[in-house]
């Protein structure tokens, strides 16, 4: 899929839990702002996915974010236009994920998003407000994004399968680790940590590729 930046929705689940922890070296993403020209007004509907409307309030929310994460990566974020078209797409992404989740009869429980934003305030208000000015985020937006995160992680275990990961995939992993680190963990130690990371790469594989299914499919609409 061109023009898609995955890592939203997928580091969502790291993003969250980091609460606005910045990478040793980098431009702090307080820094990363939205510009008069990329706004978009709140109320006007940016994009229509299957006859659900997006506003641009929640473009903007996601725009934001896309700038900070691909600043992270290391990607051009002067290209507006470049990461206009990965901000729909993942706005898509995200929409027709939730449209399929809802099929399956995948809802979030309010009670555990609430457990989830309350669990993040007792890491710190400070952290917590500073969070949530980096990422353009009010307190109901963060609440989207913790339920948009609990249906994705329902949806991968109940909906995504994948081959399990070998022991084989797993030494070669930690061999090609080894070459490339001095002081790297006993074997015994960084297996299960491999093959978790391993396992979630090939579930990340296999959503981009239902998700390019499900584009091939919906009637999307883009307004802007």
């Amino acid at each position: 899929m061109k023009k898609f930046l995955f890592i939203l929705m997928i580091a969502l689940l790291a993003v969250l839990a980091a609460c606005g922890e910045d990478k040793e070296g980098n431009k702090e993403p307080k820094d990363i702002v939205l510009e008069e020209d990329e706004k978009v007004d709140e109320e006007k509907i940016v994009i229509t996915i299957n006859e659900e409307d997006v506003n641009g309030k929640q473009y903007n929310t996601t725009y934001l974010q896309t700038k900070i994460l691909a600043y992270q990566l290391g990607q051009d974020i002067d290209d507006k236009e470049n990461i206009k078209d990965i901000t729909l797409n993942e706005i898509i992404a995200q929409e027709l994920i939730k449209q399929e989740a809802e099929k399956h009869g995948i809802l979030p429980s309010e009670e555990l998003v609430q457990e989830e934003l309350d669990a993040l305030k007792e890491q710190g208000e400070e952290q917590f407000n500073a969070y949530k000015e980096q990422f353009g985020l009010t307190e109901e937006s963060l609440k989207d994004q913790i339920r948009f995160k609990q249906i994705l992680n329902q949806f991968i275990d109940q909906e995504i399968e994948v081959e399990e990961v070998t022991e084989e995939e797993i030494k070669e992993a930690y061999d090609n680790l080894k070459e490339d680190m001095e002081n790297i963990m006993e074997y015994e130690e960084a297996e299960p940590i491999i093959k978790d990371q391993l396992t979630q790469q090939r579930e990340a594989d296999a959503l981009k590729v239902r998700v390019e299914e499900l584009m091939e499919t919906a009637e999307i609409k883009k307004h802007i």
